[in-house]
């Protein structure tokens, strides 16, 4: 196939134009909508003098008609192409272009633009779906005013929302009504948002610290307005820390959130319009775990937060993309920790990121947080430029100090109200208040890949000086071109003695050379070091600690995160040893280490500790986790010892968590505090740990725990325990559960992704059957997810079967989904991430399969995914 362009970052170019007002109707009819939109069109002040074209993008609509300033326009004075409308030969300042075209939002699978889902008519524009809707200058640094007027049927479409403040309704004949929306900002195309339904609202207010009543407004399909105390709690909370931590005030008079089932992402921070996947508005205990009230509090924040970091001040290019998603994630992440438990919290955060994004990184998609080239925008949505973005901002908040940091964002916005900037702009304002020269840092935003930093200790117990050695070394990543700056990296680290105690308190040392020596005074016995504390850097430490040290750290560090990684070492070491012994041949041990289970033994019997944390404490790596461990995968063989594992942590403390499953058996109903969610948590760790130890009485604990769930937190927990074990009662509780929950369609993604991730004789028989089953919708995103990538990404020994078996059945799936949604099949093409990883012959069957995807002229999101994966094979 024809290769797709490549867009490069030194290829950026202003606008020669930009449009000042957008005055927009959709006259919403039966099988189409027509589109009616009056641009107000300014040359910009860089663009050169004497006649220039007007290029106005735009895909996959019937052009109707086109005029300027008032004269219709012959075909000969524009061009049509099939991603473009080209006003020729503008010699003028100030034009006003009027597009009429027709778009066709029912046959939109895509879900870019105006598209159906369910009975709603909804949009998504970001990154360049306006361009689906009509034509216009649609790139982030082109910032508009908009008018938006809808027209639909009364009955059919009752509600018709769009962004910023209602102006006008009224009636519009032959049973029609209209609606109008001026919003006051400006905002580039892609903030823009439309929606159309018979839905079930829910409202409620917020005062803000200036004394303005805001009014909140959920719309959810009808019978589920019940779902959605806890989004609207959240909203008020986020819009109360925002205020209270950074002084930021909502603007608008209202702030609506609109629930659909058909979405690609999470949610959309639409200028006073948000639009979100369901999944991230509903909850209540019956029908969501715990993990889902904490995604719908956290994806909530995430969005208003965008209200300033992101719409008030967007992105000049979409290479800039981390401005606005890193800086918004790190205020969502303290958001979360101040409703919860901060500690968990960083430990979740840091576990995402080492699982999500470091596989990323190691891979052939690795890209900095800001790339320099990209082939598709939406495949540029990842984990790098989120949450690795975000820890970047987190480490300029370490570096400076939380007052100068407040300051930074406060002088940001003084700077930059209403612009499109690049993250110089940001970093320049954090220099700006602190007087912190962050030059050297910077290159954080160019550099792709985890850095190591491969560090050493050496104690002389008769100079009392503690010496460390520091090197940073940097990954050699395809596909983006590396700078030669050397990053600098806060480096957070303490010394504990033989009695648990810190030795002189917590350092913080700016790296900034490849290799450096730091020596610590008075330093009175041999230390046990803990590196990078609290996870202040998004870097792999290299140490070689022993496992005496680690759990020395287990037991007294004082940094709950340290604690946390220190543990997961002793895990990784054990693994890492274990799947040596099945490659050479050797059984697996049948008791745990004497040194290890004491020091776990000390963990589990602890009354004080919190119950999440200890819950998260017997977490152990994941498989993928583990063969990126290695160097070469050993997929079936780290199952194996992943497995053993937790059966003996399971069978060395049966009392202990027979105790733990009975201090907290009460569910705690409808409480949502973190005290309430710790308890569940550890409750479900305790049988987990007992159903995986072989404890026959486990199993009556079990049917309890899931027959007579007050919960969803328990329900789902025991259908996942049940089809891991497998056999005639799995099947019975599928059979259950499927009865029970039919028709909660988000409910049903935990019955398909359980079958997905824990099956593994006939898995591929079993999804086959799961596809034909009336409760999989084939062309919802949830639902796509729920099935393909708990397949592939939890279910390893089924997916990387050595047949190749696995690769062939995802592979035609993703041409299959690349046909109506290319950005569900890109995501899904992420799944051959372990391609370097894996043996020679797994190797080969992977590059067989990506080799059919690719010749197949797959869309351009699957094209650059797939291409990057056989380029490094």
């Amino acid at each position: 196939m024809k290769q797709p362009q490549t867009i490069y970052l030194r290829d950026y170019k202003a606008p020669h134009f930009t449009v000042d007002q957008i005055d927009l109707t959709l006259d919403i009819k039966s099988g189409h909508t027509d589109v009616l939109s009056k641009l107000t069109i300014v040359r910009s002040s860089t663009a050169p003098k004497g006649a220039l074209e007007l290029e106005l993008l735009g895909e996959g609509m019937e052009l109707l008609g086109v005029s300027r300033d008032g004269h219709e326009l012959k075909s000969g004075e524009y061009a049509l192409s099939t991603d473009r409308l080209t006003l020729h030969a503008i010699t003028t300042d100030k034009l006003t272009v009027e597009i009429k075209n027709r778009i066709k939002p029912e046959e939109n699978a895509a879900l870019e633009g105006f598209y159906k889902s369910g009975d709603i008519l909804c949009t998504q524009c970001e990154p360049e779906g306006f361009r689906k809707i009509t034509y216009f200058i649609d790139r982030p640094d082109a910032m508009a005013k908009f008018k938006t007027t809808l027209i639909a049927d009364k009955k059919r479409y009752p509600m018709l929302l769009s962004n910023g403040n209602r102006v006008a309704q009224g009636d519009a004949g032959g049973g029609r009504h209209f609606v109008s929306w001026v919003d006051p900002f400006r905002k580039p195309s892609y903030l823009f948002a439309a929606v159309a339904g018979d839905l079930e609202m829910k409202a409620d207010t917020f005062t803000t610290k200036s004394g303005r009543k805001v009014a909140l407004e959920v719309y959810v399909d009808k019978g589920q307005g019940s779902k959605t105390g806890h989004a609207l709690l959240s909203l008020q909370n986020a819009m109360k820390w925002d205020e209270d931590t950074f002084g930021l005030e909502y603007d608008l008079d209202i702030y609506m959130i609109v629930a659909v089932e058909s979405f690609n992402f999470g949610a959309m921070e639409n200028k006073g319009l948000n639009i979100f996947n369901s999944a991230y508005v509903l909850a209540d205990p019956a029908t969501a775990t715990d993990s889902d009230f904490q995604n719908v509090e956290a994806v909530v924040g995430h969005e208003y937060f965008h209200n300033w970091t992101g719409n008030r001040v967007t992105c000049r290019d979409w290479f800039q993309l981390t401005l606005k998603e890193g800086l918004t994630v790190y205020r969502d992440q303290e958001f979360s920790s101040d409703m919860l438990s901060r500690a968990v919290k960083r430990i979740e955060d840091v576990k995402r990121l080492k699982e999500a994004q470091f596989p990323e990184d190691a891979g052939p998609m690795s890209h900095p947080i800001r790339p320099s080239s990209y082939i598709e925008i939406n495949n540029f949505y990842t984990a790098t430029v989120y949450e690795k973005g975000a820890e970047v901002i987190r480490m300029i908040h370490t570096l400076i100090g939380d007052s100068y940091f407040k300051k930074g964002i406060t002088e940001y916005f003084r700077r930059h109200d209403g612009q499109a900037v690049t993250t110089e702009d940001f970093v320049s304002s954090m220099e700006a208040v602190s007087g912190k020269d962050l030059t050297q840092f910077k290159n954080w935003y160019a550099r792709p890949g985890t850095p190591t930093l491969i560090v050493r200790g050496d104690y002389d117990a008769a100079a009392k000086t503690y010496t460390v050695n520091v090197k940073q070394k940097y990954a050699s990543v395809m596909n983006e071109r590396l700078e030669n700056n050397v990053l600098l990296v806060p480096f957070k680290m303490a010394l504990f003695g033989v009695d648990g105690q810190m030795m002189g308190g917590e350092r913080l040392h700016e790296l900034t050379k490849l290799e450096e020596t730091i020596v610590i005074q008075g330093v009175t016995s041999q230390p046990t070091p803990s590196w990078n504390r609290s996870f202040a850097a998004p870097v792999m430490i290299d140490y070689p600690y022993t496992e005496t040290e680690l759990l020395h750290l287990v037991a007294f560090d004082t940094d709950p995160v340290s604690r946390y990684e220190a543990l997961q070492r002793v895990y990784t070491q054990v693994l890492k040893a274990w799947t040596q012994d099945l490659l050479k041949g050797v059984t697996l041990p049948t008791e745990l280490p004497g040194a290890f289970a004491a020091g776990l033994q000390k963990i589990v019997s602890d009354d004080k500790m919190d119950p999440a944390f200890k819950a998260h404490l017997f977490e152990i790596p994941s498989e993928s986790q583990m063969n990126l461990e290695l160097d070469v995968a050993a997929i079936d063989e780290v199952h194996l010892s992943c497995m053993r594992l937790q059966s003996l942590i399971g069978k060395t403390f049966q009392a202990e968590w027979h105790k733990l499953y009975k201090r907290h058996i009460d569910p705690r109903k409808g409480d949502a505090t973190a005290a309430a969610m710790g308890g569940r948590a550890l409750k479900n760790r305790a049988l987990a740990m007992l159903v995986k130890s072989g404890d026959l009485s486990a199993n009556d604990l079990l049917k309890k725990h899931f027959y007579d769930a007050a919960t969803m937190a328990e329900e789902a927990t025991g259908l996942g325990l049940y089809c891991q074990k497998g056999g005639a009662a799995a099947e019975e509780a599928l059979a259950h559960f499927y009865k029970k929950w039919k028709h909660e369609p988000l409910v049903m993604l935990r019955w398909f992704g359980a079958q997905a991730a824990h099956t593994h004789e006939g898995v591929l028989s079993r999804l086959i059957m799961l596809e034909q089953d009336p409760a999989f919708r084939p062309n919802v995103p949830n639902d796509l997810r729920g099935l393909y990538q708990n397949f592939a990404k939890g279910n390893l020994v089924s997916f990387h079967a050595a047949d190749g078996s696995g690769y062939d059945f995802l592979v035609e799936r993703i041409a299959r989904i690349d046909k109506f949604n290319p950005q569900v099949a890109s995501r899904l093409t992420g799944a051959f991430a372990l391609m370097q990883k894996v043996d020679e012959g797994r190797k080969q069957k992977m590059k067989g399969a990506l080799k059919k995807l690719v010749e197949g002229q797959p869309s351009k999101d699957v094209f650059e995914v797939a291409s990057r994966y056989l380029g490094q094979a």
